[in-house]
C-alpha cells in the first residue's frame, strides 16, 4: 500500500457534485451492509458504542473490503467530514475488534485499512473514536510478519501524533498510555531498533513511532534510554544509508535526551556522540537530517555535563555545520532551509552558552560573517571573502540546500533574530585570553569591529529610532509623554521587544567581556554611536524605569526588562549614567530590587533567554534536568542588580555611605535584619538558593561600600573560630611579635598559596596510618589505642615580611575564612597587591571592579574539595561507621580505612557543636583518631558534605528516581532517616529540615514507600516523619489498605493513617489529591 498518498481536500462552503454524491451513497449502502453483519450496539456500554461480534473469517474480510473502498471513496470526496459521522464511527469500531481478529489475513488486511484511514483523515479521525484504534494496533506491533508490523506502526504513528498527551501525576488516567504500557510498546520498540539488522522500511516505522511516544510521554524516556544497548544502535542508525531511518533514529535520540538522566548517559560516550553528530553535519547530509541533529545539540545542551564533554576531534566538524546553517539565511521560497537555520540558531546559541574549546572552534569557522550578513540585511558577501573561499562555499550550498546564496534574501524570521543576537551576545562573554592564540584572527585579541559597532548602532536605534522611545509604548494610562522632534508622539514601538531585550543584553556581554580588549573597544563603538544619536531622549528612558516602581501604572514585565538592560548599558557612559542618576533611576533600581525579593509574582517571571521564545524551544517539554541557569528565572531582578554596580558607582551619596561603614557595621549584618538596601544586596549575595549571576551582581554592588565576598553560614561558623589557635597547625608570625593562627585544610582549599611547604607532607595518609595501627594491635588480640592524631600539637610557625603589616593578612584570612570581608578604603591598594599574589582571583576580581564571566561560580566558602584529596594528608581524625565495621568483622575483615571517611577537626568543630564540645572536652575521646559513628557510610558522607559545603544533595525525584526498584529506594530513604536521626541528636536543625523535606518528595513521588518509613521512623520516635508519612498516605488510603501495603503496620498507625483519610475526606479536599 502507498503509505504517503495525499490527504482529502479540506474545502469548505464547496458543492458536492452530484456524481460525487451518488458514488459515496453507493459506498456508503455497501458499508452498511458489509458491518451490518457483525457490528451490533453494546448494551454495557453507556456511552451507545457498537462492538463486532461475527467471527466468521469470510464476512470479515468482506466488511473489510467495504471499508477500504469507503476509505479509497474519502480520497476524493469534498463533501465535510461530520456529514459522514455514523459510517467513520462504524468503520473505526469494527477495526478496532478486525485488528484483534485470530486469522492472519483478517488482521493484515484490517492493519493496512487502518493505515490508509489514518493516512486520509489525519488527525481529524480523533474525532470519530480515533484513540480505541491504539490498543489493537500496538498489539499488532508484535506481528512476526514485517509487512503487517510496518502498516500497524505507520497508523499508530498517525494517530498519536495529534493526541494530547497527559503526562505527570496524571499519566495513570491517561487511557492512551495506558494502552501503550499494556501492549509493552517500548520493549517492542527497544528489541526492533537493537535486532532488525536489514529491514529498513520496519526501522523507519518504529522510529517515528517510537519517537512521537517518547516526546509525548515523559515516563517511556528513561525506560528506553538506560539502555546502552539501545543507544549504540540508535547511534550506529544515525548514519544509515537511508534517509528515513537516519532521520527517525535522530529524532528519537533527541526526544530521549529531553529526560536529563538521558542526556547524561548519551554525554557518558561523548566520542561516539560526537563523531555520530559531526557525521549528520556533514555538507552533504540531507537537510532534515541535519535538523535533527542540530535539535538533539539543543535538547543535550540542557544537561550540567554538557559543558565538560564537549570536547574532541569532533567538536570542529560540528562547529563548521552550526556555521554554515546560519550562512543560509531565511530560505524564501524554501521553508526547510529556514527551518534549518532556525534549528542551528538555537543549536549555537546553546552551545555557545557553555564555556570551552568549542568557542574558539565556532570563530575559526567564521561564524562572525553570516551572523554580520544575518543582523545586518547584506545580500552580498563576496566583498568580505576571497573568490575561490565563496565559490567553495557556494558549491556546498547548491549541492545541500539547491539555493545560490548569491541571490538568496538574508531576510530573517523575527524569531530567529533574537537569538542571533543572543549567539552574539555569546561569543563576547566567553571572548578571553584563553581563546585568543587559537584564533587566525586578523585582530588578535578582538571580535569582528563591524559586529561590534552593528550591535551598539542597533541597541540605541531599537531605544531611539529618530528620536522615538519604545519604552514608553506599553503604559496603560494616558501621560504626558511629549513629542519628538518632527512632532509625533513617542509612543509608538518601532522595534519587536523580544529582539530589544537580546540587542540589549549581547551589548551589555560584550560591555562586560572578560577580554580588555573586547570591552573597551564597544565602549569605544558605544560613545560614538551615542554621539551620533544624541542623548536627548534619555530623560523619557529614566522616567519611565521609575514607572516601574508605580502602583498607578501598569508596566508590562518585557518593557520593564528592557529599560533595567538599556540603563545597564548606558550607564558604561559617564555622561549617560550621569544623566540617568539625576532622574532617580539609581532609587528606582533599587525599588525594583526590593519589590522583586519580596513580592515576586511567578506569572511574570521568566528566564533572560531567547531559547524561551525560539521556535522550536525543548524547555516546557524537557524533564528531569539539573543545570541551573547562571541568571535564574527571575529576569526583571537579575536585569536591576546586572545595572545597579555601574549606577553605585557614580552616586555621590553611595561615597558617604562608604566612608561611614566599618567592620561592625557589617557585623550587624550577620546578626541581625538592619532593614537598609545595603542589608537587602547582603542577603541577596548570602542566599545560596538564588542563582549564581544573581548572587554575584549583588556582591559586585556590596564592593561599592568595601563589602567583598559572599557572605554565608558556613563563613559565619568559621569566623567564630578565627583566632582559636587550639587546633591551628600554622601560625603567621610577624616582625612586631603578633601571632596569626591559620588551619592547613583551609587553606589548602581556599588559598593554596598561603599554605607552608611542609605543613601536611607525609609519607602516608590518615587511612594507612589507622590501618597499620589495628592490624598490629588486633595481632597482639589487644583493642586499638586511638589516641594521637598522627600529626604534631606545635603548629608550623610561618615568618611573614616585614613589609605586610598583620591588618593586611588578618583581612585575607578572613576572607578565606568566612567568604566576604569588609576592606577600609585606607587598605584597598595594599590588599589588592598581596590578594593578586596569592591568587585570590575572586577577590582580585571584585577589588578591581570587573565583571563576573558568565556562569562563574559565587566564591562562597565552599569545603567540600577538603574531603577529596586536597584533604586526604592533612585529615586529623576518621568517621567509622559503626554499620559498616560490623559487616566487616562478619566477613572476617579487620582494617578500618576500608569503610571510614576522613574528616578534619577544626572544621567538624566550627559547624558541629557536638564535635566543638567533643574535642574540647579534654577527656580521652577528644583525642581520638578514629570515632566511631551509630550510623551507615551514605549518612556519614551526606552529613559531612554539609558541614562542608552548607548543601544536601539528593538524588531528586527524576526518572532515575521513579525507575528504581522499590527496595532501592527504601534503602536510599533509610539512610535520610539516620541522617534525620544524627541530626537531632548533634542539634544541626537546618539539615534536619532539609532531610525531612527532602523525604517528603520521595514519598510524595511514590506513596507505596510511606508504610515501611512509617514504621521505622515511629521505632526512631521521629514523629515528624510519621506525620508526614500519613499526609501522603491519607489521598490513596483505600488503595493501600485494599492491596495489603498497611499489613507492615501496628495497629495504632493504621489507626492514625485512616483518621488523616477521613478528615481528609470530610475537608472536601480529596478530589484535588493526587492518586498516587
Amino acid at each position: 500500500m502507498n503509505h504517503h498518498r495525499q490527504r482529502r481536500p479540506q474545502q469548505r462552503g464547496v458543492s458536492v457534485p452530484q456524481h460525487e454524491q451518488e458514488r459515496m451513497q453507493q459506498v456508503l449502502q455497501r458499508l452498511q451492509s458489509a458491518l451490518q453483519l457483525g457490528l451490533k450496539p453494546t448494551s454495557t456500554d453507556k456511552k451507545g458504542r457498537k462492538r463486532w461480534y461475527n467471527t466468521d473469517a469470510e464476512v470479515q474480510l468482506q466488511a473489510l473490503r467495504a471499508i477500504s473502498a469507503f476509505v479509497s471513496a474519502l480520497m476524493s470526496y469534498p463533501g465535510r467530514p461530520h456529514s459522514l459521522q455514523i459510517p467513520l464511527e462504524d468503520s473505526v469500531a469494527s477495526l478496532e475488534h478486525l485488528l484483534r481478529a485470530e486469522t492472519e489475513t483478517v488482521y493484515s488486511k484490517a492493519a493496512d485499512v487502518t493505515a490508509a484511514l489514518v493516512d486520509v483523515m489525519g488527525d481529524g479521525l480523533l474525532g470519530y473514536g480515533g484513540r480505541r484504534l491504539v490498543g489493537p494496533l500496538a498489539d499488532r506491533l508484535k506481528s512476526s510478519k514485517l509487512s503487517i508490523a510496518v502498516s500497524a506502526a505507520t497508523a499508530l504513528h498517525g494517530i498519536l501524533l495529534k493526541v494530547k498527551s497527559w503526562g505527570g501525576i496524571k499519566a495513570a488516567e491517561d487511557s492512551t498510555w495506558k494502552a501503550l504500557e499494556d501492549a509493552d510498546v517500548l520493549s517492542v520498540i527497544r528489541h526492533s531498533v537493537q535486532e532488525d539488522e536489514e529491514g529498513n522500511s520496519n526501522a523507519a516505522a518504529l522510529l517515528k513511532l517510537g519517537a512521537v511516544v517518547v516526546e509525548k510521554w515523559p515516563e517511556s524516556r528513561y525506560r528506553l534510554g538506560r539502555y546502552s544497548s539501545l543507544r549504540t544502535a540508535l547511534l550506529i542508525r544515525c548514519q544509515s544509508s537511508s534517509n528515513l531511518v537516519a532521520q527517525g533514529a535522530l529524532r528519537t535520540i533527541s526526544a530521549l535526551a529531553l529526560c536529563g538522566c538521558v542526556a547524561s548517559l548519551l554525554l557518558y560516550d561523548a566520542d561516539r556522540l560526537w563523531s555520530t553528530v559531526a557525521s549528520c553535519l556533514h555538507p552533504t547530509t540531507d537537510r532534515r537530517i541535519q535538523l535533527e541533529a542540530f535539535r538533539l545539540l539543543t535538547s543535550l545542551s540542557r544537561a550540567s555535563s554538557f559543558g565538560a564533554s564537549f570536547t574532541g576531534p569532533h567538536v570542529a566538524a560540528i562547529a563548521a555545520g552550526c556555521a554554515r546553517a546560519l550562512e543560509l539565511g531565511e530560505g524564501k521560497g524554501h521553508p526547510e532551509v529556514g527551518s534549518l537555520t532556525a534549528e542551528a540558531a538555537q543549536a549555537t546559541s546553546s552551545i555557545l552558552s557553555w564555556p570551552g574549546s568549542h568557542y574558539s572552534s565556532l570563530l575559526h569557522c567564521g561564524l562572525e560573517e553570516p551572523l554580520l550578513a544575518a543582523l545586518s540585511g547584506a545580500r552580498d558577501k563576496q566583498n568580505r571573502r576571497s573568490d575561490a573561499h565563496q565559490e567553495d562555499h557556494l558549491a556546498d550550498a547548491v549541492v545541500n540546500v539547491n539555493v545560490d546564496r548569491r541571490t538568496h534574501p538574508r531576510k530573517l524570521n523575527p524569531r530567529i533574530k533574537p537569538l542571533l543576537w543572543e549567539i552574539l551576545g555569546w561569543l563576547g562573554a566567553f571572548h578571553s585570553a584563553d581563546v585568543e592564540p587559537a584564533l587566525s584572527h586578523p585582530k588578535p585579541g578582538q571580535l569582528d569591529d563591524g559586529l561590534l559597532t552593528l550591535a551598539c548602532t542597533s541597541f540605541l536605534k531599537a531605544l531611539c529610532k529618530r528620536g522615538q522611545s519604545p519604552v514608553l509604548s506599553q503604559l496603560k494610562r494616558t501621560q504626558d509623554v511629549g513629542t519628538d522632534h518632527d512632532g509625533r508622539s513617542l509612543e509608538e514601538q518601532p522595534f519587536n521587544a523580544a529582539e530589544v531585550v537580546q540587542i540589549s543584553k549581547a551589548v551589555l556581554l560584550l560591555l562586560c567581556s572578560p577580554s580588555p580588549a573586547v570591552s573597551s573597544r564597544t565602549k569605544v563603538c558605544l560613545e560614538e554611536a551615542l554621539s551620533s544619536h544624541g542623548r536627548d531622549w534619555l530623560p523619557s528612558l529614566a522616567k519611565t524605569t521609575v514607572l516601574g516602581l508605580s502602583r498607578t501604572v501598569n508596566i508590562d514585565q518585557l518593557q520593564l526588562l528592557t529599560n533595567l538592560l538599556a540603563v545597564a548599558c548606558l550607564s558604561w557612559e559617564e555622561e549617560c549614567r550621569d544623566e540617568l542618576l539625576k532622574f532617580g533611576v539609581l532609587e528606582a533600581v533599587l525599588g525594583i530590587i526590593q519589590g522583586q525579593t519580596e513580592t515576586v509574582d511567578e506569572s511574570k517571571t521568566g528566564r533572560l533567554s531567547a531559547m524561551a521564545a525560539s521556535v522550536h524551544s525543548v524547555g516546557s517539554r524537557a524533564c528531569c534536568f539539573d543545570a541551573i541557569s547562571w541568571e535564574g528565572n527571575d529576569s526583571v531582578l537579575f536585569a536591576a542588580l546586572w545595572a545597579l554596580p555601574k549606577l553605585l558607582q557614580g552616586s555621590g551619596w553611595v561615597k558617604k555611605m562608604r566612608d561611614s561603614m566599618s567592620s561592625e557595621v557589617v557585623e550587624k549584618y550577620s546578626k541581625s535584619d538592619c532593614g537598609d538596601f545595603v542589608y537587602m544586596l547582603w542577603k541577596i549575595a548570602g542566599d545560596e538558593s538564588r542563582a549564581a549571576g544573581v548572587r554575584w551582581w549583588s556582591s559586585c554592588s556590596l564592593a561599592a561600600f568595601g563589602i567583598f565576598g559572599f557572605p554565608g553560614k558556613v563563613g559565619q561558623d568559621f569566623k567564630r573560630s578565627l583566632d582559636d589557635p587550639s587546633l591551628a597547625d600554622i601560625m603567621f608570625v610577624f616582625s612586631d611579635g603578633t601571632r596569626l593562627p591559620a588551619h592547613g585544610i583551609i587553606l589548602s582549599v581556599r588559598c593554596q598559596t598561603l599554605l607552608p611547604a611542609n605543613v601536611g607532607v607525609s609519607s602516608k595518609t590518615l587511612h594507612e596510618s589507622s590501618s597499620q595501627d589495628s592490624e598490629s594491635q588486633h595481632s597482639k588480640g589487644l583493642d586499638v589505642d586511638q589516641s594521637g592524631s598522627g600529626f604534631s600539637s606545635v603548629p608550623s610557625e610561618v615568618h611573614v615580611s616585614p613589609r605586610l603589616t598583620p591588618s593586611v593578612i588578618k583581612i585575607l584570612l578572613e576572607f578565606i575564612y568566612v567568604g566576604v570581608v569588609y576592606i577600609p578604603s585606607a587598605l584597598l591598594a595594599e590588599i589588592k597587591v598581596v590578594a593578586k599574589r596569592c591568587r585570590l582571583e575572586p577577590l582580585v576580581g571584585l577589588l578591581q571592579g570587573k565583571s563576573p564571566v558568565w556562569g562563574q561560580r559565587s566564591a562562597a566558602c565552599d569545603l567540600e574539595p577538603a574531603l577529596g584529596e586536597k584533604g586526604e594528608f592533612l585529615a586529623d581524625v576518621l568517621l567509622l561507621p559503626v554499620k559498616s565495621q560490623d559487616a566487616l568483622r562478619r566477613k572476617g575483615e579487620t582494617t578500618v580505612a576500608s569503610d571510614s571517611l576522613i574528616a578534619h577537626r577544626f572544621i567538624l568543630s566550627a559547624r558541629c557543636q557536638y564535635f566543638e564540645a567533643l574535642f574540647r572536652s579534654g577527656m580521652r575521646d577528644s583525642s581520638r583518631r578514629v570515632i566511631e559513628i551509630q550510623a551507615s557510610k551514605s549518612s556519614i558522607q551526606e552529613l559531612l558534605r554539609y558541614l562542608y559545603s552548607g548543601a544536601m544533595k539528593s538524588q531528586g525525584t527524576t526518572c532515575a528516581w521513579m525507575n528504581l526498584e522499590l527496595e532501592a529506594q527504601l534503602e536510599y530513604l533509610r539512610s535520610l532517616l539516620e541522617l534525620v536521626d544524627l541530626t537531632g541528636q548533634w542539634l544541626l536543625d537546618e539539615l534536619q529540615h532539609l532531610a525531612c523535606a527532602f523525604i517528603g518528595r520521595y514519598l510524595e513521588s511514590n506513596p507505596h514507600l510511606c508504610p515501611p518509613i512509617m514504621s521505622l521512623a515511629a521505632a526512631g520516635q521521629m514523629w515528624n516523619i510519621v506525620e508526614l508519612c500519613a499526609t501522603h498516605m491519607a489521598p490513596v488510603y483505600m488503595e493501600l489498605r485494599d492491596s495489603g501495603s498497611l499489613d507492615i503496620l501496628s495497629e495504632d498507625l493504621s489507626e492514625f493513617v485512616r483518621e488523616a483519610h477521613v478528615k481528609l475526606l470530610l475537608s472536601g479536599k480529596l478530589g484535588d489529591a493526587p492518586l498516587g
